[in-house]
């Protein structure tokens, strides 16, 4: 069942501080964006890329969407979805923890 979920928020906006700019432009920004907006589309973009193509625009907006009302997605999504960087977007990993108390497996 598809719903049209409320995009606003009761939260008050904070205004832009310069560390946060900072921070976007040197880890998320690629090419020549200066915004969070165009890094929203950009991820916006690449995540729709793999539906059918009769459903990329949809999804596209949905995406952008879901950016614009709070949901941010991890690191590597946000900084490396839309480029050429050969990187996963996987952000987290799991490891076994060996089971020896002496020392490494």
């Amino acid at each position: 069942m598809k719903r049209d979920l409320p995009v606003s928020s009761s939260i008050p906006e904070l205004a832009p501080q310069p560390i946060s700019l900072d921070v976007l432009i040197e880890k998320y920004c690629k090419a020549d964006e200066r915004s969070a907006d165009q890094v929203f589309a950009r991820v916006a973009r690449a995540l729709a890329s793999v539906e059918k193509p009769e459903l990329r625009a949809e999804w596209e907006r949905n995406f952008l969407g879901n950016l614009h009302a709070g949901a941010i997605g991890a690191g590597r999504i946000m900084s490396a979805a839309g480029t050429d960087i050969s990187a996963t977007l996987i952000n987290c990993f799991v490891q076994p923890v060996g089971d020896a108390i002496q020392g490494v497996d």
